[in-house]
């Protein structure tokens, strides 16, 4: 199941992806949630599935505007250098421990939204990722026990400001530029989303085919993230952990290939979907 954030007709809404549209879901569950975080919260996934069955869409796909998957998430944590590739891609050596930072929802684009281009920059990369979203409480898991805690799967493009990245120990600045990622465009339920360590993604920037790399490839595997993070924070539902990306960025090209005004971003997980942005000016 996908299910997705959207706004129609100036109200905002949730509801289940299906090929011939959107089944709307807002306030027909029975606890009468009024958000996809709502949903998850209350661990009403399997409600959702059965609302749909049978249920013809309520709107064709080209009538709702997107917006990201969770809009309210509490935390939202990326994961840098965990791509064995893109490590090697960057000059880097392998980690022990993963590199984790915090991004902020105002800085992430909903699918078919528009990217800001840096202002006082031209470093402007992407970073196509596999993203975990929580789906139930998680404090001190096992990794063995982690995935139990996945309510499903999105993607992200880490948008980064590679100059800005550099100008201190931190990255924070330069992956914090205001609408400079992307996320969505649904959560593909875990399910159907299979299994998380074998998954290909591929990034297009224009129609060229940029990065393409398979899940297998992390350092940190999802399961091993979701226990790492809970053993400092409680993650709670809706909260989304970005997992690395692939090489192939543009700073890995000679010379680095960046976003400019214009260009495309298309990022593909077959069995999760495909979330698509521009790059537009920014203001």
């Amino acid at each position: 199941m996908k299910l997705a954030s959207f706004s129609v007709g100036g109200r905002d809404g949730f509801g289940a992806v299906t090929e011939n549209g959107v089944i709307e879901l807002t306030g027909r569950l029975s606890g009468r949630q009024q958000t996809l975080r709502d949903v998850l919260t209350a661990d009403a996934v399997d409600d959702a599935r059965a609302a749909i069955e049978g249920a013809e869409p309520d709107y064709p796909l080209d009538a709702v505007d997107f917006l990201l998957p969770v809009p309210d998430p509490e935390k939202i944590y990326c994961v840098g250098q965990n791509y064995r590739a893109h490590i090697l891609e960057m000059g880097y050596e392998i980690p022990t421990s993963p590199s984790i930072f915090s991004r902020y929802t105002r800085t992430f684009v909903p699918h078919n939204g528009r990217m800001e281009m840096p202002t006082g920059s031209e470093h402007f990369d992407y970073e196509g990722e596999m993203t975990v979203v929580i789906g139930r409480p998680a404090r001190n898991v096992s990794e063995d026990e982690a995935l139990n805690y996945v309510a499903g799967y999105t993607i992200a493009n880490d948008g980064s400001v590679r100059d800005w990245q550099k100008r201190g120990p931190q990255v924070a600045p330069g992956k914090n530029w205001e609408n400079s990622g992307m996320l969505g465009p649904w959560i593909t339920t875990a399910d159907e989303a299979g299994d998380p360590a074998d998954m290909t993604l591929k990034t297009w920037v224009n129609g060229e085919l940029r990065q393409e790399g398979n899940t297998g490839d992390l350092v940190f595997s999802a399961a091993s993230l979701v226990s790492y993070i809970s053993t400092f924070i409680t993650l709670v539902p809706g909260d989304m952990i970005t997992t690395g990306s692939p090489s192939g960025v543009a700073v890995g090209f000679s010379p680095p290939k960046w976003l400019k005004p214009g260009d495309r971003v298309e990022i593909e997980i077959e069995t999760v979907g495909r979330l698509a942005a521009d790059v537009v000016s920014a203001g």
